[in-house]
């Protein structure tokens, strides 16, 4: 995902309109449909012209499913953590939704994915509603609703792209819960990074989000 200052200046140059895009799809074939518990996309990027990298929370391992899919390339490696697993695998960059993201380039500002008992529900923030064209003809999404918003809407709470993922994979494997469901430095093993990495990161993003706010 782009900076927020890479946001700000594309906004700026000759953007004059920005789009809040939700949409539900039932992918056949895909992994995601064989999915019943919440799975939350943490990270995509490009592998090569053909696959996409894809970094996934998952309360259980789901390393059979992705195998057993069609546009499931390669499982690169997995993470068992207490409360859940983080996963990384390679998918098709031609027939996935992540792929047309990817393809989109920087017309999708921001993207986050939720996969739930089949079922895949995204939103975006586009400067282009060609884009939402695109996917609602080469794929059958539903409960499509485009909505233009505001640019200080687009700042939001100002977080880094390594903010927001110590922010998401956090809050999807149990650090929040009561009692917590995984320790500190289980998170920041499975991310790669120190415990106070981690921890510095993730304060941060709280203190942002927190920040935003008028609490008047």
């Amino acid at each position: 995902m782009l900076s927020l200052l890479n946001k700000i200046a594309l906004v700026k140059d000759g953007m004059k309109k920005l789009y809040r895009v939700k949409f539900s799809l039932i992918h056949e074939g895909c992994w995601t449909s064989k999915i019943d518990d919440r799975v939350i996309t943490l990270r995509l990027s490009q592998y090569n012209r053909r696959k996409v990298h894809v970094l996934v929370a998952s309360p259980k391992l789901i390393v059979k499913d992705l195998k057993t899919s069609g546009n499931v390339d390669d499982i690169l490696k997995f993470r068992k953590m207490k409360g859940g697993y983080v996963i990384e695998f390679l998918e098709d960059l031609d027939t996935t939704i992540s792929g047309a993201i990817l393809e989109s380039g920087s017309n999708i500002l921001e993207y986050r994915n939720v996969v739930k008992a089949g079922v895949e529900k995204w939103e975006m923030i586009t400067t282009s509603k060609t884009v939402v064209n695109q996917f609602s003809e080469r794929f059958k999404v539903s409960n499509l609703t485009v909505e233009e918003m505001k640019f200080p809407e687009l700042l939001g709470s100002g977080l880094t792209d390594k903010e927001m993922l110590m922010l998401k994979t956090a809050v999807s494997m149990g650090y929040f819960n009561y009692p917590r469901s995984v320790k500190a430095k289980d998170i920041a093993e499975s991310l790669g990074v120190s415990k106070q990495d981690f921890l510095y990161h993730l304060r941060n993003s709280i203190n942002k989000i927190i920040s935003s706010y008028d609490l008047g």
